[in-house]
């Protein structure tokens, strides 16, 4: 059985992560954003697979955080319900989310600097 201070620590850190979902889902929509305004009056068609490649990522992206943000959600629910319910392996269960999203973060960070490589030195300079 956790403790209300373990409890409380752990839907602490889920508003982080609930914070860091909404900030990795703003910074795709700034990415699509420089995507678009870079492509503006571009005609280089070398350039259209790269295009594709990043607008498909943004999506699959996108996608993944949605389902994070609802697994998330799911394991709130069991925190909360901990105290009257108790749910088994909730530490390992936090733990396993926990490394979800560091994860992605890893996933997002790369694909942050693929883009930015692709849109200040191979496509357009």
């Amino acid at each position: 059985m956790h403790t209300i201070e373990q409890l409380q620590d752990m839907l602490a850190e889920h508003n982080e992560w609930q914070a860091k979902i909404n900030f990795y889902r703003s910074e795709i929509e700034r990415m699509k954003e420089t995507l678009s305004k870079t492509l503006r009056g571009e005609s280089n068609q070398y350039n259209m697979p790269h295009v594709e490649h990043f607008q498909n990522q943004f999506i699959l992206q996108k996608d993944v955080l949605d389902v994070m943000r609802h697994d998330f959600k799911q394991h709130e629910n069991k925190i909360e319900a901990h105290a009257t319910k108790p749910v088994l392996n909730l530490a390992n269960m936090h733990q396993n989310e926990r490394e979800k999203l560091i994860s992605y973060e890893k996933i997002f960070k790369d694909l942050r600097e693929e883009f930015q490589s692709f849109i200040h030195k191979d496509a357009f300079s």
